[in-house]
């Protein structure tokens, strides 16, 4: 597929919530009449269920204690949509991170899973930056807000001005961030070009951004379709963070096609480890030298235990004119 196709593939998610009163049914309908495992019905279903952890979160003030329960939260939920499904996961590079400081994370995004994906497997707290379409769905959107999420309105040039901003005051009050710079998802050959005004947030907030290239998620759930395959492996790799306050102007420039081109070659790393004849186990990277974390649907088993073995079967924002109108001033 080319570019256009795959936007327009994943704009399917966006006509199926625009068109239904309650987005989420929408897409809950949708699915059961495509997946023929159900298994995204039943993962949209323990989606609902967080709904019955809002009530206490309504009685707990800002801070700590309410940080803890939101992503408490998060995580055991796409922990156990990744366990209904049988993902294998794989993380590698945490120890490149410090649990006290504040990042953020610029990924490439094939696929809906990416996020199950991450938020099972972050070390550190962290929010995403989003489409504005996902603050229409309810209970999700609900535990997105709570986490500091920053929606964009995409194609509105004072959205995305506001966004930044946004973005900014986030990293500078210490919450890291999420960003999928390709704007759209892409299960191409090929990263897409980075956005860049998402990305000079870092410069503006002097936070250290972490490249993470994620794999194997297009194999969950392909882009436009509304079901899930079971039993997939899934990759995610935190690279070294980078040092933006160190930068100058030209570097500064250059960040977007740096980040991508550092993500490219972590891409091209986990595909060469992939050989055949090789187990997922065996086959992760060997450029991982503080070691890999195996885990078993998502993060409850880690070291490849028995049990895990038996489950192994084998939209473009103009952001990057935003950070020009932001580095004049």
């Amino acid at each position: 597929m080319n570019d256009s196709a795959l936007r327009l593939a994943s704009d399917r998610y966006l006509e199926i919530m625009r068109s239904s009163r309650i987005p989420i049914l929408g897409l809950f309908a949708e699915s059961i009449r495509e997946d023929e495992l159900l298994l995204l019905p039943r993962a949209l279903r323990r989606t609902f269920r967080t709904a019955l952890r809002i009530p206490r979160s309504l009685f707990m003030s800002a801070g700590a204690e309410r940080d803890r329960y939101v992503y408490d939260t998060l995580t055991r939920w796409a922990r156990k949509i990744c366990r209904l499904c049988h993902v294998r996961l794989e993380v590698s590079g945490e120890a490149r991170l410090d649990p006290g400081r504040t990042y953020l994370f610029v990924a490439n995004h094939q696929s809906p899973a990416d996020i199950l994906a991450l938020y099972a497997a972050l070390p550190v707290r962290a929010a995403f930056v989003s489409s504005s379409v996902m603050s229409g769905i309810p209970v999700f959107s609900y535990w997105m807000r709570k986490s500091g999420a920053v929606f964009v309105e995409q194609g509105d040039r004072g959205g995305e001005m506001a966004a930044l901003k946004s973005m900014v005051r986030r990293l500078k009050g210490g919450r890291s961030l999420i960003l999928f710079p390709e704007g759209f998802m892409n299960q191409g050959e090929e990263l897409a070009e980075f956005n860049r005004g998402g990305i000079f947030a870092a410069v503006l907030a002097r936070v250290p951004i972490v490249p993470v290239f994620i794999g194997g998620t297009s194999e969950v759930m392909r882009t436009g379709t509304l079901r899930i395959a079971p039993r997939r492996r899934v990759a995610v790799e935190f690279g070294e963070p980078m040092d933006v306050s160190v930068l100058g102007r030209a570097a500064r420039d250059a960040l977007a096609e740096s980040l991508r081109d550092r993500i490219t070659r972590m891409k091209d790393t986990a595909r060469g480890a992939e050989r055949p004849g090789l187990t997922p186990a065996a086959a992760r990277p060997d450029s991982y030298p503080r070691g890999s974390i195996l885990r078993d649907s998502c993060g409850d088993n880690p070291g490849g235990s028995p049990r895990q073995d038996r489950r192994e079967p084998r939209a473009r924002s103009a952001w990057r004119s935003a950070c020009d109108t932001c580095r004049s001033r």
